[in-house]
């Protein structure tokens, strides 16, 4: 079996105990030196990897990012229709949610964010994610399965129902089973709450 490289397994050595700090402490009030010492490294071994503690949190995101991203078969959705994608988003959200509990305190949750380019950054990253799911129920309603809506209206209320999950997941430990909660929430989504009786 290969062995980790040394410097990649300092690096995400660096990211995981960063996720801890930042959700703890918050961006603004967490310190590079808070970092090095719950890391057991010295501070100047930070910046060997990191210019700043901005670059250390936005490669941090990113990367939580590409870990949200990566429980995502991208050929495997692009197959299916429109609400089975929607309920396998939903489920790969549940897990993120659930595996990386301190990172969706700081994607959703972080308050104490003071640099602007931290909050453009963040911003993007909300536009393309939704961007991506107006293209998704555009696609469902060129085919018939969705209803002729607005897509930009519906992909931002999908978003605030995927975006609004981690909460009840994270900060109240919800032990509910994944499947069936991404049932019913694509369920909701899907044909509402009215009672069509």
């Amino acid at each position: 079996m290969k062995e980790k490289d040394p410097k990649e397994a300092k690096r995400e050595l660096i990211f995981k105990v960063a996720v801890e700090v930042f959700s703890t402490q918050g961006y603004h009030n967490a310190t590079m030196s808070e970092i090095a010492t719950a890391a057991g490294i010295g501070k100047g071994t930070i910046y060997e990897y990191f210019s700043s503690k901005l670059q250390l949190f936005q490669q941090m995101m990113e990367k939580g990012i590409q870990t949200y991203y990566a429980s995502f078969d991208a050929e495997e959705l692009q197959r299916k229709p429109v609400q089975e994608r929607l309920r396998l988003i939903m489920e790969g959200h549940i897990n993120f949610c659930r595996q990386q509990s301190r990172l969706p305190k700081l994607f959703f949750w972080e308050t104490g964010i003071q640099d602007e380019e931290v909050k453009e950054w963040m911003l993007q990253m909300r536009k393309e994610k939704e961007a991506h799911l107006q293209e998704l129920l555009t696609e469902g309603i060129k085919s018939g399965e969705l209803r002729d809506h607005n897509p930009y209206i519906m992909a931002f209320m999908v978003s605030g129902i995927i975006g609004s999950v981690w909460a009840p997941l994270v900060l109240d430990e919800w032990d509910v089973d994944t499947g069936l909660l991404a049932d019913s929430i694509t369920d909701n989504i899907m044909n509402g709450i009215k009672n069509r009786a």
